[in-house]
């Protein structure tokens, strides 16, 4: 366990922390159009501008390098053997706050605003606990660097230029998930089906409109059909799953039919019901005289409602490292005869791109339709008995008293394409800080032991 004068330093010192959680907040560092050597815009470059600066007023070696990402060495002139990875750009705030977002709150033990426990809050925990290690006089044999990046939420991109003018160190870790360790994040495969057909008939299925994000389970689908009596859409609608709803509002010869579900994060469809998929098997009940029932009754097949693995396609997969694949039809434009969907896959470490591309075009084939884009990231795993990762898992234990073990996700983190990297907190087993929602918040306590927690691992590592 680290000395008691580190752990004294860090407690000494939290209402700095908290003040220099606050400048960072107040800056709505929510990426924007480019503008002259700022390539997310002007609020991302001041973000990583004002860190770098109390990085520097701190006493540590700074480096902006070109405003995508910047750098903070403790002991420049030693081999780096430890990065940690945080970001400093945001999402947008949304709505309903009961706090401001921009302006740092404390309120009942917490600290609110946007940023806080993603990725400000963190990145601030690391910088004292840098401090911490600096003015408490301890040696370490090589060097940590913190690399603060500002494109984290719309891509990475800012790592993407970043490597190509550093080496990243051969140990990376970042405070941008949770504990114990995240050290398996599925593959994932995003992608779009197109299909035309001809649906020119007086009893037709007019349009649908469902879905907001690719990487959601959609929560609503909207169809309109034309030329229905109420009995038959009543005999349609004994199709609609159970824990689902629809509304239907008639005008004159057209209905609009609203199914209502509940949405999820796509790593996580299970969470969730599948609007889309529920509305499909309504509309696949239809009769029409032209090909628009039958295109949504062949949609109801192959993506069944309720089912999360994928197998009505042949892709179904799992290990015992990652767990299963997911699958879900997250979106659906449909128009005078012209459909296009989409869908989120997460893969376990089993299966590659290259494999489940080649099942899936076979099965969209099989179908009617036809895979029009796809985009595919490998799965991401580093082996959990590295010295590295028992390393962090000691750590944790020590400071939480908590068995430390390692985790697979369906998300991504800031590390999936750095090899050897894991994700080391910042959020704890069982809370939620509203991350991407309406009053995020950490913990000044949670804040506070964060610091203690890396400072422990950065002296363990690096001395």
């Amino acid at each position: 366990m680290m000395p008691s004068k580190i752990n004294k330093y860090i407690d000494d010192h939290v209402s700095e922390m908290i003040n220099c959680l606050s400048s960072l907040v107040a800056i709505p560092s929510v990426k924007s159009a480019p503008e002259e050597d700022m390539p997310y815009g002007k609020e991302n470059a001041r973000v990583l501008a004002k860190m770098l600066e109390m990085a520097k007023e701190s006493g540590f070696t700074v480096t902006n390098h070109e405003n995508y990402v910047g750098t903070v060495d403790m002991n420049p002139n030693l081999e780096t053997k430890l990065g940690v990875l945080c970001h400093l750009d945001v999402v947008p705030e949304g709505t309903g706050w009961k706090y401001p977002p921009y302006a740092l709150t404390l309120s009942g033990g917490k600290l609110y605003g946007r940023g806080s426990s993603d990725d400000k809050g963190p990145a601030v925990a690391v910088l004292f606990a840098l401090r911490a290690l600096k003015e408490c006089g301890c040696k370490l044999s090589k060097n940590v660097r913190l690399i603060v990046g500002t494109d984290e939420e719309c891509g990475s991109s800012d790592l993407v230029y970043y490597r190509k003018k550093e080496a990243l160190p051969p140990y990376v870790f970042t405070p941008d998930a949770s504990y114990p360790v995240i050290n398996l994040e599925k593959g994932r495969m995003p992608g779009k089906f197109t299909k035309t057909i001809c649906a020119n008939g007086e009893k037709t299925i007019v349009s649908v409109q469902a879905g907001v994000a690719v990487n959601a389970v959609p929560e609503k689908a909207v169809a309109v059909i034309k030329g229905f009596s109420s009995a038959e859409i009543a005999a349609a609608k004994k199709r609609l799953p159970a824990d689902v709803t629809m509304e239907v509002h008639t005008d004159g010869d057209f209905a609009r039919l609203t199914v209502n579900g509940k949405a999820a994060h796509a790593s996580l469809p299970y969470m969730g019901k599948n609007a889309v998929t529920a509305l499909c098997r309504v509309l696949g009940a239809l009769k029409t005289d032209d090909e628009s029932a039958a295109l949504f009754a062949t949609l109801s097949e192959n993506f069944v409602y309720g089912e999360c693995d994928g197998a009505s396609l042949g892709i179904n997969a799992q290990d015992e490292k990652s767990g299963a694949l997911t699958f879900v039809f997250s979106m659906l434009r449909y128009e005078k005869g012209e459909l296009e969907g989409s869908f989120d896959i997460r893969f376990p470490i089993c299966e590659c791109v290259a494999s489940v591309h080649e099942k899936l075009e076979s099965a969209l084939n099989n179908a009617g339709l036809t895979l029009s884009e796809y985009k595919g990231v490998e799965p991401h795993y580093v082996d959990e008995n590295s010295e590295f990762i028992q390393t962090l898992l000691n750590v944790y234990t020590e400071f939480t008293g908590n068995p430390g073990y390692c985790l697979a996700i369906g998300g991504g983190t800031y590390v999936h394409d750095i090899e050897g990297g894991v994700a080391f907190g910042a959020e704890f087993l069982g809370e939620d800080n509203h991350v991407h929602g309406a009053d995020e918040y950490i913990s000044l306590n949670h804040l506070v032991l964060n610091a203690k927690i890396f400072a422990e691992a950065i002296l363990r590592i690096c001395k």
